[in-house]
């Protein structure tokens, strides 16, 4: 029952937020609806185990399809201005996490972890290789991706509208119906995957999808309504993992990190119109490339925006395999060396 009521709940939020044209309505209404519900009526909120899993293929299918012919062509003269800036980013926030450890009682090894901007589950899982304290890196990271859903989307949506860009969209062509087999081994590939390969429920329908879209090979297209389910599944998983409780337990430490979280969302803004400068992307687009995580939600935004959200979720995929791949050689190199 609890469920079902937790369901229910995200479902109302989510359509309130999209009749007041909040931006990421389906994701953003179920997590204050269930935040709410748990501050006020009842602490204990039910989700379905496997609907996160199952969100996140849908929504890598559902941003592979924006792919086009001209995407990965389009990529290539962004990847090294995009990946120097994306670098300078996560150092200027491990210095302002080293300051951080530095200032208070936190051990310089939860601060480094806790101020990756993305990577939430990899550095859960950095944190307890290196005995760092995982409940406040969990905190810390669940505080910036809190911030970066709800403050992004409203800069892009009002702040940078005039600045999206006005692309002629090509044609979708709808697939045969027996491609959703396609679809079916992709998934189970996908989440074989999922412990080897970073964000694998994403990346790999994402890029398997995108790659069929560039090269015309036509998938059968999926209803709306399928896509705003995956967005529900999404928000009461954010929700129900958000908690006052967990906020308390880290103190004062959870100001500083969403602090540290807004630094670098304006870091992101500004580095985002260097890039637009720098290689004529659009602005937009540059801005939502360089937000400090969340890849799913800020395609997401892009499509709602007139960004070009394929570009976005590609160049958000390098930042996230940096962040993945490069930073725990970093960590284990550097933690010794300061603690």
């Amino acid at each position: 029952m609890k469920t079902i009521l937790t369901y229910l709940i995200a479902l109302t939020f989510g359509i309130l937020f999209a009749l007041v044209h909040i931006p990421l309505p389906f994701i953003l209404g179920p997590v204050v609806g269930l935040f709410l519900y748990k501050i006020f009526i009842d602490k204990e909120m039910e989700q379905w185990s496997g609907g996160k899993n199952i969100a996140y293929l849908v929504l890598g299918v559902q941003i592979g399809l924006t792919f086009t012919s001209k995407t990965f062509s389009v990529i290539g003269p962004y990847f090294f201005p995009y990946t120097f800036l994306s670098l300078t980013m996560i150092a200027i926030s491990m210095a302002v996490a080293y300051w951080i450890a530095r200032q208070t009682k936190l051990d310089t090894t939860t601060s480094l972890i806790g101020a990756a901007p993305g990577g939430l589950s990899a550095m859960i899982a950095v944190s307890e290789s290196f005995q760092g304290r995982t409940v406040l890196v969990t905190i810390f990271h669940t505080l910036r991706l809190v911030a970066v859903l709800f403050v992004v989307p409203f800069i892009a949506t009002h702040w940078f509208t005039g600045f999206s860009a006005v692309n002629a969209d090509e044609a979708v062509n709808n697939g045969p119906i027996w491609t959703l087999l396609v679809y079916v081994l992709l998934f189970l590939v996908a989440y074989k995957l999922r412990s080897l390969i970073p964000a694998a429920l994403v990346i790999i329908p994402m890029l398997v999808v995108g790659g069929f879209q560039a090269y015309g090979l036509s998938l059968y297209q999926w209803p709306n309504y399928v896509f705003i389910a995956a967005q529900v599944l999404i928000g009461v998983h954010l929700g129900t993992s958000v908690s006052m409780e967990d906020v308390k337990a880290a103190g004062k430490y959870s100001f500083l990190f969403a602090g540290l979280s807004l630094l670098m969302i304006g870091i992101g803004c500004l580095f985002g119109l260097l890039l637009s400068a720098w290689t004529g992307m659009g602005v937009l687009t540059a801005l939502l490339a360089l937000a400090p995580g969340g890849l799913v939600e800020m395609a997401l935004t892009a499509q709602q925006t007139g960004a070009e959200p394929s570009v976005v979720s590609s160049l958000q995929t390098i930042r996230l395999l940096t962040i993945v791949l490069i930073l725990p050689m970093i960590f284990k190199w550097w933690l010794p060396k300061v603690k």
